[in-house]
């Protein structure tokens, strides 16, 4: 039963001393959190010292940041996801701002890729456009990988290449985004099995894969990328990897249902959060629907059992955040 993924889950009432070594488990946690968080930008104060210092050539690392390429800069922002909540849609919408100019593509896996270590920061940079002002603005650049906010790389790398870029996460309704996710796999034909054999599947499919990405920068999982139809559901734990390697006002948490409701105020929001000018875009029937699909509605009954899989993780991201997303 797929089911068994649900590591962790506690229920019922506890004794009092269960409670006082929970507060003190989630204390050294926190400490924890914060000498990670320092001892990344100490890593990161190291790493560009030495890009700078080194001569060119001289090593490795710095021949692959420059990546043999010139031009571009790095992104003011990324929106890192999730898959199916709405990034393709947010991108194109700050893509129209007259201060926004467009990477070469939205989605460029350079973090959550082998790219990140074979091509370099100067492949990367190239991917945008050089730096520019507009009317005495700065114009700014960024990308959209939804697959960045899950995979376990993707924050460390991301924070030694673009430590004070802004972050955008839609979160949508992990039920909804896991099924949705799946009919994406189908139309790709990624996918044979029915909804309920893929969940049922899962854990199978990607045991050990997460152990490998973080054990090896060079190996890509297919399974763990287009599987993991549960596991991409659990954001709490996709925040707090984020969280380790930047300061939580660098990263900012929309719920994908609204975006999808009233897009023009989530635009805006996204707006504010980059520091730009308030310009309002066209929302027509055409462009809030860019990239919707319609599908058979999803079983009663597996309904049932993804919300009762989910009602746990789902409480522990709305006290992380501090806010109830009413799933």
């Amino acid at each position: 039963m797929y089911l068994r993924i649900e590591a962790g889950a506690v229920r019922g009432a506890m004794p009092d001393d269960v409670h006082t070594m929970q507060r003190k488990l989630k204390a050294a946690k926190q400490k924890i959190r914060k000498q990670r968080r320092q001892l990344a930008q100490a890593e990161k104060r190291i790493d560009r010292l030495e890009l700078r210092t080194s001569p060119r050539g001289s090593r490795k690392g710095a021949r692959k940041a420059d990546g043999g390429r010139k031009g571009g800069s790095l992104p003011d922002f990324l929106i890192i996801g999730t898959e199916k909540g709405g990034t393709t849609f947010l991108y194109w919408a700050l893509s129209q701002h007259p201060y926004v100019a467009p990477s070469t593509q939205k989605e460029l896996h350079f973090f959550d890729s082998p790219k990140w270590l074979k091509k370099g920061t100067g492949w990367y940079q190239a991917q945008f456009p050089a730096p520019m002002r507009k009317d005495g603005k700065k114009v700014i650049t960024g990308e959209a990988s939804p697959y960045y906010l899950f995979h376990p790389q993707a924050p460390h790398r991301a924070s030694i290449t673009v430590p004070d870029t802004k972050l955008i996460a839609l979160l949508r309704n992990p039920v909804d985004r896991a099924y949705s996710a799946y009919h994406h796999r189908v139309r790709n034909g990624e996918e044979d099995l029915s909804f309920e054999e893929a969940l049922e599947a899962e854990l199978e499919r990607t045991s050990g894969e997460l152990e490998k990405l973080i054990s090896d920068g060079s190996y890509r999982s297919r399974p763990y990328a287009k599987y993991t139809y549960l596991l991409r559901g659990i954001y709490v734990e996709q925040l707090k990897r984020w969280h380790e390697h930047f300061d939580p006002e660098q990263l900012l948490v929309l719920r994908s249902e609204d975006l999808f409701t009233n897009p023009v105020e989530g635009v805006r929001r996204v707006q504010e959060f980059l520091g730009l000018p308030k310009h309002d875009i066209a929302i027509t029937a055409s462009t809030e629907g860019r990239n919707r699909r319609h599908y058979q509605p999803m079983a009663p009954s597996t309904r049932r059992r993804l919300e009762d899989f989910f009602e746990p993780h789902n409480r522990k991201l709305y006290g992380y955040l501090g806010v109830d997303f009413g799933w």
